[in-house]
């Protein structure tokens, strides 16, 4: 146990973080900004039928909305199954935040966890993480079969330890990838992060950007801020908010070293075209 939990540790995991494409579409927005301002308003029954109307459009980004209404049950009846359906059809349709969606959903204690599910979608999420201590070989990625059986030989220790990694990480960056968190703040940066699994705690830090300088640490209830502007606080915010409830979200597997680490990173652009 102690020397597969090592191998976690010291070697760190890598990411192909890219920068975050805001995929423009003024059609999935207006469908979009239409159902959310019917949500603030209280009103379920035009949200239902607006967003029953915007999903003939065909759009991924009203699909993953849909997904995320019927995660939460915010509006119609819960049904993660459904969601499923729904986020399903955002990541066939080049939405990488829906395969980041199932990931989480399906690591999810509330929705089973359904283990093989949840690494299968996260290594088709934005992050796609390789992590030596959760080796997965080429061909298993490409045969869901194989996939099942591979990890069908850890141990239950390693498929809890990589479960939790992943469930975190792809929840982190299916949060943070909507286009909208940089363009409230009317910021483009490259964000990095480090999850350590086994504090838990997430250390964020972010590039220099021509509006302001970013590097927080998050751990637990506590922010400490460094190269603070008065800018920042909204973005960090939102930030802390994600970590914390990701954080929360999954139980923590006992026996993972406290220096275990996972390096993440992300690209917000802003294409003011």
């Amino acid at each position: 146990m102690a020397a597969l939990l090592a191998a976690l540790c010291s070697t760190p995991a890598s990411a192909a973080p890219g920068p975050v494409d805001p995929q423009r579409d003024s059609i999935a927005d207006e469908i979009i900004n239409s159902v959310r301002t019917a949500i603030g308003a209280g009103n379920c029954d035009a949200a239902v039928n607006l967003l029953k109307s915007g999903l003939k459009s065909g759009r991924p980004k009203v699909s993953l909305l849909a997904g995320s209404m019927y995660e939460q049950g915010l509006c119609v009846k819960r049904d993660w199954d459904t969601a499923v359906s729904f986020y399903a059809l955002a990541a066939d349709g080049g939405l990488n935040q829906g395969a980041d969606r199932l990931a989480a959903g399906y690591a999810d204690p509330v929705n089973g966890p359904d283990i093989a599910a949840a690494l299968w979608w996260a290594q088709r999420g934005m992050s796609r993480l390789v992590i030596p201590y959760c080796p997965i070989s080429d061909e298993a990625l490409k045969d869901p079969d194989r996939f099942v059986a591979e990890i069908g030989t850890w141990e239950p220790a390693r498929l809890a330890t990589c479960n939790y990694v992943f469930a975190v990480s792809s929840m982190m960056t299916a949060e943070l990838a909507y286009p909208e968190l940089a363009a409230a703040f009317n910021i483009g940066a490259e964000v990095r992060y480090i999850f350590y699994p086994g504090k838990p705690a997430v250390e964020i830090e972010k590039s220099e950007t021509q509006e302001y300088a970013m590097l927080g640490v998050i751990d637990g209830d506590a922010l400490r801020y460094r190269n603070r502007k008065d800018k920042t606080g909204g973005f960090e915010k939102a930030v802390n908010d994600v970590a914390k409830r990701a954080l929360a979200r999954y139980p923590q597997p006992p026996g993972i070293s406290p220096d275990a680490k996972v390096h993440l990173g992300m690209g917000f652009l802003i294409d003011h075209r």
